[in-house]
C-alpha cells in the first residue's frame, strides 16, 4: 500500500470527512441506532469508471452539455444520461438549463475539494490520459476555479514567500502585502465572507504539494484567462502558458520559464 506524506495523510483525511458530510444528506435511521451517513450512495456513485470520467471531466470548472461529456468518457449519450442522473442524485453534479440545452456541472466548490482530496488516493499507474495531454495537465490545468498543476503549487509558494499570504499550521490568511499585490496585477478584492480565508490549501493530486483555491485563487484564474496570460485547451483541463503568461510570472510572482515548464521541457 502507497503510503502518504505528512500533508498527504491530514488532507486525506479532510477529503474522507468531506464525503462523510456530503453523504450525510443521505442518510438512514435503523430502529435503536443513531443516524449514519450513506457512504454506500457516494461510493455507488464514484464506482464506475465512465462516471469518475465524467466528474474528472467536469473538474474542469465550467458547465458541459451531455453530448460533450459522452465525448469526454467515450460513451454514447444514452449512457452519459443515466451517469449523470446518478450523479445528480448523489449530490455530486448539478444541471442547469440555458435556452435549448442542459449544462452539467460540479455540484459546489466543496464537492470539487473532496474530488480533488479523492485523486491523491488513487493510483498513479492507472491514469486514463497519458502522453503529451498527461503532460501538459500535470504542468498547469484547471481545478474547478482554480489553477492546479506545477504552475498552482509553484504561486502558491510564491504567493508566501512574497508574503501576499500567510501560512500558518496548514490554514490561510492574508498577508502584508495582500492589497498592494492585488492593486498591482489588476485584480479588483475578491469578496471573502466574514470568517473565512480568502484562500484554503488543496492538495495537487500529481505534484502531491498544496495549490490554493478560494476566492483569492478564483480571482487569479479569471485574470490571466482574461488578460491572456493562460489558454484553455479543448478537451482539457490542461492550460497553455502564453507568452505573455510569462512575462506576467515572470514579473508578479518572479517565476520564470525554466522553473515554469519543468525539468521535462524547457
Amino acid at each position: 500500500m502507497r503510503e502518504l506524506s505528512g500533508s498527504a495523510s491530514h488532507f486525506a483525511s479532510f477529503a474522507i470527512e468531506g464525503i462523510l458530510l456530503a453523504a450525510f444528506v443521505s442518510c438512514s435511521t435503523v430502529s435503536g441506532m443513531a443516524i449514519e451517513p450513506r457512504l454506500d450512495i457516494i461510493g455507488a456513485a464514484l464506482a464506475d469508471p465512465s462516471r469518475s470520467r465524467i466528474l474528472c471531466e467536469l473538474m474542469d470548472g465550467r458547465a458541459f452539455t451531455n453530448k460533450e461529456l459522452a465525448s469526454a468518457a467515450e460513451i454514447s449519450p444514452q449512457t452519459t444520461s443515466a451517469h449523470l442522473k446518478q450523479l445528480e442524485l448523489a449530490g455530486l453534479t448539478a444541471s442547469l438549463r440555458s435556452g435549448r440545452h442542459i449544462y452539467h456541472r460540479v455540484a459546489s466548490a466543496d464537492v470539487a475539494r473532496v474530488l480533488e482530496g479523492l485523486a491523491t488516493l488513487s493510483p498513479t499507474d492507472h491514469l486514463y490520459r497519458r502522453g503529451r495531454t498527461a503532460t501538459d495537465t500535470h504542468r498547469a490545468r484547471s481545478c474547478y476555479n482554480h489553477i492546479a498543476g506545477r504552475l498552482g503549487v509553484l504561486m502558491t509558494e510564491r504567493l508566501v514567500a512574497l508574503g501576499v499570504l500567510s501560512l500558518r499550521n496548514e490554514a490561510m490568511s492574508s498577508g502584508p502585502c495582500y492589497q498592494d499585490f492585488l492593486n498591482d496585477i489588476g485584480i479588483e478584492t475578491p469578496h471573502v465572507s466574514s470568517g473565512m480565508p480568502p484562500a484554503r490549501l488543496c492538495l495537487d493530486w500529481t505534484e502531491r504539494r498544496h495549490h490554493i483555491s478560494g476566492p483569492l485563487a478564483t480571482a487569479i484564474l479569471q485574470k490571466s484567462l482574461t488578460a491572456n496570460w493562460l489558454e484553455r485547451r479543448t478537451g482539457s483541463r490542461a492550460l497553455t502558458v502564453t507568452a505573455d503568461g510569462f512575462d506576467a510570472l515572470e514579473r508578479w510572482f518572479g517565476l520564470n520559464k525554466a522553473t515554469v515548464n519543468g525539468p521535462d521541457r524547457g
